[in-house]
């Protein structure tokens, strides 16, 4: 694959302020991402004293899957105490979008550059998010249909939505298999096809639950690269976890105060809102089969979805006995996940970088280091096809990667329109216009005709806006060709009004380039950077 890099005119400052080291972000993070001195001070930090017991435990998740001997040497490497990059992401269907394998190569490339600058192991771990339990968000994807130019959404159906984590809901097979099919219906058939098809029968077949599923399709893509993955619901880790969750039940409210008061400074300092809950104690019980979020009210601690209420020392004795019935909310998951890794730096996608900032004094308030705090890659794929149509329409690819094609394709509509007609229409808008201003002289006593007069000026304004509107489209329709691949293009490059890895699939790529087109021998060696990267075949 060929690699290039461009530079997007983006609406959100946030990541050139991180890029730019700016005060009003460094006052909420502890560490500055683009000061060499930070990873150094990481690297060299004292170890938790945790690594040994979570090297074990990951070595048992992972205990089913084939690992490799850079894995193995990783998990070796974790043992002894190697500081860890890391990033999460929930189990999608078919591996969700692109951008989940995005953040695994930023893990990956970040791993290595230290690696090769520092001297000292670094390993990539992936946090799978199985503790969640909103089903809505994973339970879909999207497939782009070439021959049509559009977009269908792929979804997998069930009449009974797991209420609990996603970790503990075992899919019908045989919905998952047609739901699979619905997809490849939309993809072109390609030399390519049934060994990816293959690929993922076989991952449904032979796992029972969600993440599972998910865990041995990162497993097959990223195994060559070293990529250790855990789930954050994993029994034997909530054991790891107990003293942290025991803390966190004891002082839920210096948590939620030190939380709502970095946040209301987030706000006041311009940043935008970006947790939004109401719970004061930031942890989930798992009680009558449902994942609960458990608030403190009245000297009790409620669950959200039963009339079941406990006492402090009786959720303490649940975390002693039973602490797999525990998980993190958007607060504390962050907490939980540095409390365990010795890390250098957490990946994440632009948004969630940005609550982290909410959680600045959260991790002062339980004696846990933030790491640095980085954004992930982000890439988008370009094929022949797509570059050709971008060059006969004379197309900027930055432009069309950042704003899409709206612009472009009014520009080449109206090219092919009568100027003359335009302008004509044009003028007679603007004498209308006049006209209106000269005769609301006369009524502007009045203001019944006044009124009138408004109306009436509105309704041929109106008249004219639909004649131009309605002369357009018989020129788009005229050039349907073009007017097709201006949305071909779109649909590649600017899907759903933003970049291609946010809704195009695994399997999308997988199907047109290859099986094995992300592994360390096909897919061009990344250097992180804040800049967009452009990959093609």
């Amino acid at each position: 694959m060929y690699c290039m890099t461009e530079r997007l005119n983006e609406n959100d400052q946030f990541i050139n302020k991180l890029k730019n080291s700016d005060h009003t972000l460094a006052q909420f993070y502890h560490l500055d991402a683009m000061n060499p001195n930070s990873y150094i001070e990481r690297l060299e930090m004292k170890n938790n004293g945790r690594e040994v017991a979570v090297a074990n435990v990951i070595e048992n998740y992972m205990s089913d899957l084939t690992l490799t001997s850079k894995q193995i040497e990783n998990i070796d490497a974790l043992r002894n105490g190697a500081k860890v990059i890391v990033g999460g992401q929930q189990a999608g269907l078919f591996g969700g979008p692109l951008y989940t394998l995005h953040k695994i190569f930023s893990i990956i490339t970040m791993s290595e550059e230290l690696k090769q600058k520092y001297g000292k192991a670094v390993v990539p771990v992936f946090w799978i998010a199985g503790e969640d339990h909103d089903f809505d968000e994973v339970n879909h994807t999207f497939a782009y249909n070439s021959k049509k130019a559009k977009l269908h959404k792929i979804k997998y159906h069930t009449m009974t939505p797991p209420e609990s984590n996603v970790s503990r809901y075992s899919p019908d097979k045989e919905e998952l298999n047609d739901t699979l099919n619905q997809f490849f219906q939309n993809l072109p058939e390609t030399k390519h096809s049934q060994s990816v098809i293959q690929l993922f029968r076989n991952i449904i077949d032979k796992h029972q639950n969600w993440t599972e599923m998910f865990k041995a399709l990162l497993h097959e893509v990223f195994k060559d690269y070293g990529v250790l993955l855990i789930d954050a619901n994993y029994s034997e880790l909530r054991k790891i976890e107990q003293p942290l969750i025991k803390q966190l039940i004891q002082q839920h409210k210096a948590i939620d105060s030190a939380f709502r008061t970095t946040q209301d400074q987030t706000i006041a300092n311009g940043l935008t809102q970006m947790i939004k809950t109401d719970t004061n104690v930031h942890l989930f019980l798992h009680e009558d089969d449902m994942r609960q979020l458990i608030t403190f009210k009245d000297g009790e601690f409620k669950l959200s979805k039963s009339d079941k209420t406990y006492s402090e020392s009786e959720l303490l004795t649940i975390v002693e006995e039973e602490p797999e019935r525990f998980s993190n909310n958007v607060v504390t998951r962050p907490i939980m996940e540095e409390w365990l890794f010795n890390t250098v730096a957490f990946i994440g996608g632009p948004s969630e970088i940005k609550y982290w900032a909410e959680l600045s004094d959260v991790f002062k308030v339980v004696d846990v280091s933030m790491p640095i705090v980085m954004p992930r890659l982000r890439i988008s794929y370009i094929n022949e096809r797509t570059e050709k149509l971008l060059k006969q329409y004379g197309l900027e690819l930055n432009k069309v990667l950042s704003q899409g094609i709206n612009e472009d394709k009014e520009r080449f509509v109206r090219a092919k329109a009568s100027s003359s007609f335009i302008e004509e229409v044009e003028n007679m808008k603007e004498q209308q216009e006049k006209l209106y201003e000269t005769l609301k002289v006369d009524v502007s006593e009045n203001n019944d005709n006044r009124l009138l007069l408004e109306k009436n000026n509105e309704i041929h304004q109106q008249q004219y806006d639909y004649l131009l509107k309605r002369y357009l489209l018989n020129i788009e329709r005229e050039n349907d060709i073009s007017m097709k691949h201006f949305n071909e293009i779109n649909e590649v490059l600017h899907p759903m009004g933003g970049l291609q890895e946010r809704i195009w699939n695994t399997i999308q790529i997988m199907n047109e380039f290859g099986i094995d087109v992300f592994s360390p021998s096909t897919y061009p060696p990344l250097s992180y950077t804040f800049d967009h990267i452009i990959l093609k075949p």
